[in-house]
């Protein structure tokens, strides 16, 4: 054991168990997107109560607490977001999914591994640094954000255009799910909105009207051939998926006149939103050309958000690709941080998309994820949280903070 391994393993023995107990405190508190306020009191109390330098909450209802430091060094920024999404059907539980249970060795519940029982490990980071009595030159900013589940990052975007903009921020951490592991980035996500055009009349006299139902289906069978069309970039190849269908009215004795497929389609570095949506609109002028009464509209889907705290906007779901350099400097410092207390992470990519592709891609903040949680159980009814690797994730945190931006 390094002397940084046993004065952290030291320092932190006393803080595992409140920090389970503030785990379980916020599965059990219910936070859904857009109803987030209960878990964010709960995170302003408990940063309060450890004694963060500053603590506050901006006007949409993201929660920020800073360990200030001497402004000589790096700045590192946590983050994590505090809503979850639903449980679905509850009888596939086998703990109740607002319980916060302990049971062989995990916390249960909906949102402990998304984000959760990240949060708790992020936010005693700070209380094991403050026990520890480290002094720093860089700022540490923790950041919890409302309505991430979404997928367009307006929280984030809210968070950092609202309050962390103009503030130095050399480097930050996402607590979505990585076992252990370092992810050093994703594929961008573009839901695209296909819409077809038709004409309404009673469905007893369907030759009166134009079915946009019946016009979408050659368009759904070129979205499959476009699927089979991947691109590639050298570190990913682009997917498509549609996941949902409807049509308007859609009810009653009614030929409908418009249908909407979404499509979440992955892209590659190499693809911009512009080059996606050129993709699918090159397919309706064809299709369009082959028959005279077809009418397509393509769009990115928009999302209307209203936070607890009454903010209302509009954002696309355009969340940008991005891949960090595994030679950055801050990657090779967590890597060496991680290494004195015993872990040896793999990098790899997500899978899925995060809020941390704003930071990175849009902010220019070199950024990486590195988590307690698993992903195999995040969204699903085995949702959970190992309380072994919670404690090797404090322990790494405070690793990465003393390498990074400790005196």
């Amino acid at each position: 054991m390094t002397g940084r391994n046993e004065a952290i393993c030291l320092a932190a023995e006393e803080l595992y168990d409140p920090m389970v107990a503030f785990a379980q405190k916020l599965i059990q508190c219910r936070s859904d997107t857009g109803h987030e306020e209960g878990v964010a009191d709960l995170i302003l109390e408990e940063l309060k109560l450890i004694g963060f330098d500053e603590v506050a909450r901006d006007r949409t209802g993201n929660v920020v607490g800073i360990l200030k430091g001497d402004g000589t060094g790096s700045s590192i920024m946590f983050n994590c977001h505090m809503d979850q999404v639903d449980p679905g059907d509850l009888t596939a539980w086998q703990y109740e999914p607002f319980g916060g249970v302990v049971a062989d060795g995990y916390i249960h519940g909906r949102g402990a591994s998304d984000t959760k029982g990240t949060i708790a490990t992020q936010i005693y980071t700070g209380a094991l640094l403050k026990k520890m009595g480290v002094r720093l030159k860089g700022d540490l900013i923790f950041t919890f954000v409302v309505e991430e589940e979404p997928g367009d990052m307006w929280g984030a975007i809210r968070l950092y255009e609202d309050f962390l903009k103009g503030r130095k921020i050399d480097f930050c951490i996402s607590g979505e799910s990585t076992s252990m592991d370092i992810s050093l980035g994703h594929r961008g996500r573009l839901e695209v909105q296909v819409i077809s055009k038709g004409k309404n009349s009673h469905s007893s006299a369907p030759w009166l009207g134009i079915n946009a139902v019946s016009k979408m289906a050659p368009m759904i069978g070129e979205i499959e051939c476009l699927a089979k069309d991947t691109q590639e970039d050298g570190t990913f190849k682009s997917s498509l998926s549609i996941i949902n269908i409807e049509c308007h009215p859609g009810f009653n004795c009614v030929v409908p006149d418009s249908c909407t497929v979404n499509v979440d389609y992955r892209f590659t570095a190499r693809e911009t939103a512009e080059s996606v949506l050129a993709r699918f609109r090159k397919v309706a002028d064809r299709l369009e050309k082959k028959d005279k009464e077809a009418g397509y509209e393509i769009r990115i889907r928009n999302l209307e958000h209203t936070s607890y705290t009454k903010v209302h906007e509009f954002a696309e779901l355009n969340k940008p690709c991005f891949i960090m350099d595994e030679k950055n400097e801050y990657v090779q410092k967590t890597l060496k941080a991680l290494e004195s207390v015993g872990q040896h992470p793999k990098t790899y990519f997500w899978d899925f998309g995060t809020d941390v592709a704003y930071f990175a891609a849009v902010c220019g903040i070199p950024s990486i994820g590195y988590s307690p949680a698993e992903e195999k159980y995040c969204h699903a009814p085995t949702d959970r949280i190992s309380i072994g690797l919670m404690k090797e994730a404090l322990e790494g945190y405070t690793a990465i903070c003393l390498e990074i931006s400790a005196k």
